[in-house]
C-alpha cells in the first residue's frame, strides 16, 4: 500500500503558540503529532481519507485494507472514529491555548 502523506516535524507545538489561519493548517502533520506516526488510529484515518478522495481507485478499498490487516470493519471504524475525536480535541485545545 502506498502512503499518502509525508510527516513533518511537530506541528502541535507550532500551532499551539501561534495564530495560524485554518487554511494554512497542515491537518495531516497535526494528526501524525497527535496520534503518533505508527498508530493504528492514524493508519485507519489515512486509509479512510485516501479511499474517500480517490473512491478506492488508488490503494484499494477499506474492505481490502481490513482483509490485509485482519480487522473486522467495526474495528476499522472504531479506530477511525477515535482518531477523528482525538484530533478534534487536540485542535480545540491548541486553538484555545492560542487565544
Amino acid at each position: 500500500m502506498t502512503a499518502i502523506y509525508a510527516p513533518r516535524g511537530n506541528t502541535l507545538a507550532t500551532i499551539a503558540g501561534s495564530n495560524v489561519p485554518s487554511a494554512t493548517f497542515d491537518i495531516v502533520a497535526f494528526a501524525v503529532t497527535v496520534l503518533g506516526p505508527k498508530s493504528d488510529e492514524l493508519r485507519a484515518l489515512l486509509i479512510w481519507a485516501r479511499t474517500k478522495a480517490t473512491r478506492g481507485d488508488i490503494g484499494g478499498s477499506i474492505a481490502q485494507f481490513c482483509a490485509e490487516k485482519r480487522w473486522p470493519r467495526s474495528t476499522f471504524e472504531d479506530r477511525r472514529r477515535r482518531a477523528s475525536e482525538r484530533i478534534a480535541e487536540a485542535k480545540n485545545r491548541a486553538d484555545a491555548a492560542g487565544k
